[in-house]
């Protein structure tokens, strides 16, 4: 928008009041450019913080699980029918028996890998005389998005000082003293970072020779 003004000899001037439209489109184009880049960068600040918030409940989840699995490892005990404390035994599987309720019993006690996911299966004895009946057996889902090609269970024999690839297959449940457990799980398989690594060698106390 111009304005005339007569300057002190009595001529005409223009001058400039405010922005022409060309610049104030110019103007608000840059503004709508500000805001959108401001819209993006707060959208990719929020995926990072979700997915942060994520892998640090997926590692929270892990260290509760290895604790409980640690535990009912190490105090594993003979069945409530006289079997042997470990049942099976491979590199995709642990079947032994433990009291994992805490009632004074021995449950048979399965941890094992699908193709995604570190589950828990739990046999309660029942009957007279006990048995361990297959068909009540509880499963339970513990850690999704794993990644069962990297997961293991090894198992050692007491010769074990801390190095080796563990006991070949078939193991032979009667000479297993330690027990390690491998568990990567990706919460976000398309995106970094890398898989969540955790890893846990328990020595079963009730086996020990030494």
């Amino acid at each position: 928008m111009e304005m005339e003004q007569k300057t002190e000899n009595g001529k005409l001037k223009t001058s400039r009041a405010a922005f022409s439209l060309i610049e104030f489109l110019v103007a608000m184009g840059l503004t709508a450019i500000v805001l959108v880049f401001v819209g993006l960068m707060e959208s990719q600040l929020t995926k990072v913080a979700g997915f942060i918030d994520q892998e640090l409940q997926n590692n929270q989840g892990l260290a509760q699980v290895f604790d409980i699995l640690v535990s009912e490892i190490r105090s594993m005990g003979p069945s409530e029918i006289g079997g042997y404390p470990i049942e099976s035994a491979s590199s995709s599987q642990f079947t032994f028996f433990s009291d994992v309720d805490s009632d004074g019993t021995n449950e048979r006690v399965r941890y094992f890998f699908t193709s995604s996911t570190l589950a828990k299966g739990v046999i309660e004895p029942t009957g007279n005389p006990l048995v361990y009946a297959s068909s009540s057996e509880t499963v339970r889902t513990l850690v999704s998005n794993v990644l069962a090609a990297s997961s293991t269970f090894r198992f050692f024999d007491d010769t074990y000082i801390g190095t080796g690839t563990g006991l070949a297959s078939p193991v032979g449940v009667s000479i297993i003293r330690v027990v390690q457990v491998d568990v990567y799980a990706d919460i976000s398989p398309s995106t970094a970072p890398q898989p969540t690594y955790f890893t846990n060698m328990v020595t079963i106390r009730n086996l020990r020779s030494n």
